[in-house]
């Protein structure tokens, strides 16, 4: 039997969300067994282990760790009773992790370890939902070209979408190609005279998904966006005709957006708690001009 909801969540809190052999912070974090169940381990807390997808990977079945697996295990638990209290945030967390690295060994984890530094959830963010900006189910591009919404717009007017049903809707429907970029995929709607693509740039400590955009619409600008989204699952009323029943749904919702201008030609990045997007050296080669840093936890 895999561990329970409940269990899920103690060990998550417990380790402040962060994997207890490389410290890093994920918000779908994995919860191990240390004695594999088929070798008789129990679904108890005391059997479990958090872990990102990437030290699962590659310690997860090594049954000589398992002692040891268990040590660190305890080890960071101390760490975070002793460091954080109920009023912490991942933030904290974050920020006290990267302090503890010289920027040698920083370095190091971003050649070995780059969904460190980056914020990238290694499983493609959004959580332990199926859909993704960058793996699995991806999030259809006319749902994200629908919360940016339209550049006369002030402010957002449309701020959540129920996931699960917009992305299998008639609303936003049509095909999409997925290409491997320079800088990761790129998921792109095409109609007959416009088109709308994203490239998913990370997920932050504290779950916001950073997503870089361009739209095309059928002249001769391309209006680039950095939008920022989050994943929250809230309930809903439905009707079978003779009852209203609540159910979950995953809404998602947008943060912000910013415009990188037309044309854009530069890099987009998240590194260290920072969203920096580089000169540009596109059509209007706008250079230092269109470049600025802003943190995102």
């Amino acid at each position: 039997m895999p561990f329970s909801a409940r269990t899920k969540g103690r060990v998550r809190k417990r380790a402040w969300f962060a994997c207890c052999l490389c410290k890093r912070i994920s918000m779908s974090l994995e919860v191990h067994h240390i004695v594999p169940e088929e070798d008789g381990g129990p679904d108890s807390e005391e059997n479990a282990a958090p872990l990102c997808a990437s030290c699962h990977r590659s310690f997860g079945g090594n049954r000589e760790l398992r002692a040891r697996l268990r040590e660190m295990r305890d080890h960071w638990y101390e760490e975070c009773a002793r460091l954080f209290d109920e009023e912490s945030t991942t933030g904290d967390v974050f920020h006290w992790i990267h302090e503890q690295f010289s920027t040698e060994e920083l370095e190091r984890l971003t050649i070995h370890n780059p969904s460190y530094l980056s914020g990238r959830d290694a499983r493609g963010g959004l959580g332990d939902t199926r859909f993704s900006f960058c793996d699995r189910e991806y999030v259809h591009p006319l749902i994200v070209k629908e919360l940016l919404g339209w550049l006369s717009d002030t402010r957002a007017t449309i701020v959540g979408v129920d996931l699960e049903a917009a992305n299998r809707s008639n609303r936003f429907f049509g095909n999409f190609s997925v290409t491997e970029g320079a800088e990761g995929e790129v998921v792109r709607w095409e109609g007959d005279r416009e088109s709308f693509g994203y490239r998913h740039v990370a997920t932050t400590p504290s779950g916001v998904e950073i997503v870089e955009c361009h739209d095309w619409g059928g002249g001769s600008s391309v209006f680039g966006t950095v939008a920022l989204f989050s994943l929250e699952e809230d309930r809903a009323l439905g009707s079978n005709r003779q009852v209203l029943k609540a159910h979950r749904r995953s809404v998602l919702k947008t943060r912000g957006q910013f415009a990188l201008g037309d044309r854009y030609g530069g890099n987009v990045r998240y590194r260290s708690g920072v969203l920096e997007v580089g000169p540009d050296e596109g059509w209007f080669r706008r250079g230092e001009a269109a470049a600025w840093k802003l943190p995102v936890l």
